[in-house]
């Protein structure tokens, strides 16, 4: 058995028998890449965070906010169309679950739905 470990040892010497770098180098190198990770995980944490998107279904524009996880999104003014009256923001394409403003949070980007009741039955 360690005459099989002899004849692996050239083979895996030879991997690395052209890198001619010190410790102190390769320390330097380690600590400046934990130190760039650190440096993204803060900055990742702190930045604008998530993406919330209004789709209006045909309504006037609603812009876009930037909201970090856990926060509250600040409520739009309600978009116009004409012919309809505006219904409220929902999380789901068929307008079974609502969102509120003042208790609902942000936990990644969410994209909110414009629901609209035409005048006629309103």
């Amino acid at each position: 058995m360690s005459e099989e470990r002899h004849s692996e040892t050239p083979e895996l010497r030879g991997l690395y028998r052209h890198v001619n770098i010190s410790v102190r180098t390769l320390d330097i190198i380690i600590v400046a890449g934990i130190a760039a990770m650190i440096i993204l995980v803060v900055w990742s944490a702190s930045g604008g965070g998530y993406s919330v998107r209004f789709d209006s279904r045909g309504g006037s524009d609603v812009p876009a906010q930037s909201v970090r996880y856990g926060e509250a999104v600040a409520e739009p003014a309600p978009p116009e169309r004409n012919g309809y009256s505006f219904g409220g923001w929902y999380v789901d394409e068929a307008y079974s679950v609502p969102w509120d403003f003042q208790t609902n949070r942000v936990e990644g980007d969410l994209t909110l739905f414009a629901r609209w009741i035409p005048d006629s039955q309103s």
